[in-house]
C-alpha cells in the first residue's frame, strides 16, 4: 500500500468516526426550568412539560433558569455549551404525565403595576484554615445581585416576583397586559406562544388592600 493511499483510508477511518460521534450526541431536549433546593445546595428540581423530577450530582444551577434536558434511565441529561452534558442522577420523581394525559396550561390574565429593585448581597468565606491554629482562613468575599420586582395584579390577588428566568430574561413594562399561571412557589408568564418565564412569588395579598401608588414591601429603590 503506497503512502497515497494509506492517507486515503487513515482519512475515511477518521470521518466515519466523526459522523459516528455526530450521531451519538444528537439528541431531542426539552426545555425545562430550574428550582434550587432551599435544604441542600447541590440537589435541584427540575420541571419541564411532561416531567417533574428532584436531580443531584451535577452542574451549579440558579432557581429559574431555563435549561435544555432529556431523560434517559435513571439520568437526567442538561445540554451545556460546547454540546456537552451535565449528567443528574434522579433522586425524585413528581407526577411523571404521560403523552395522553397531557393537558395545555391554564392561563389567567393580568397586568404590570409596578416595580422596584432590590440588591441581595451575599457574603463568602471566613472559614477557618482547619489546621494549626496559626492556619489562615479563607478570604471573606462579597457580591450583591440586583433584584428587579415586579407587582402583577391578577384576577383575585396582587402578586409580588422577581427572578424570572434565568438572567432575569423576563423583563416587563409598567402596564403590559400577560398571561400567567400560578404553580406552587413559582408564577409563570406566558410569552411567544408556548414558553413561559418562571417567576419566584415573593409575596401575595388581598386585591381589595392593594395600593399600587405605595412602594412595594422589602423592595429599596
Amino acid at each position: 500500500m503506497n503512502s497515497l493511499t494509506l492517507t486515503r483510508t487513515v482519512f475515511l477511518a477518521l470521518l466515519l468516526t466523526t459522523i459516528a460521534v455526530g450521531k451519538e450526541t444528537d439528541h431531542d431536549y426539552q426545555q425545562g426550568t430550574i428550582t434550587k433546593n432551599a435544604g441542600s445546595p447541590t440537589t435541584y428540581e427540575v420541571k419541564g412539560p411532561d416531567m417533574d423530577k428532584k436531580i443531584a450530582n451535577c452542574g451549579d444551577f440558579q432557581t429559574g433558569q431555563a435549561v435544555d434536558y432529556r431523560v434517559e434511565g435513571d439520568k437526567v441529561y442538561i445540554r451545556r455549551d460546547g454540546g456537552k452534558e451535565y449528567k443528574c442522577t434522579i433522586e425524585a420523581s413528581y407526577g411523571d404525565i404521560t403523552t395522553s394525559e397531557k393537558r395545555p396550561p391554564t392561563y389567567q390574565q393580568g397586568t404590570i403595576m409596578g416595580y422596584g429593585v432590590r440588591r441581595d448581597s451575599h457574603i463568602m468565606g471566613g472559614g477557618g484554615g482547619g489546621g494549626p491554629a496559626n492556619s489562615p482562613s479563607s478570604p471573606v468575599s462579597t457580591w450583591t445581585r440586583k433584584a428587579k420586582v415586579y407587582e402583577l395584579k391578577g384576577s383575585d390577588l396582587m402578586y409580588q416576583v422577581d427572578y424570572c428566568g434565568s438572567f432575569q430574561a423576563g423583563k416587563f413594562k409598567v402596564g403590559d397586559v400577560v398571561d400567567y399561571r400560578v404553580d406552587h412557589e413559582r408564577l409563570y408568564i406566558r410569552h411567544d406562544n408556548d414558553k413561559e418565564y418562571s417567576c419566584q412569588i415573593e409575596g401575595t395579598w388581598a386585591l381589595e388592600g392593594a395600593r399600587t401608588d405605595a412602594p412595594s414591601p422589602n423592595v429599596k429603590p
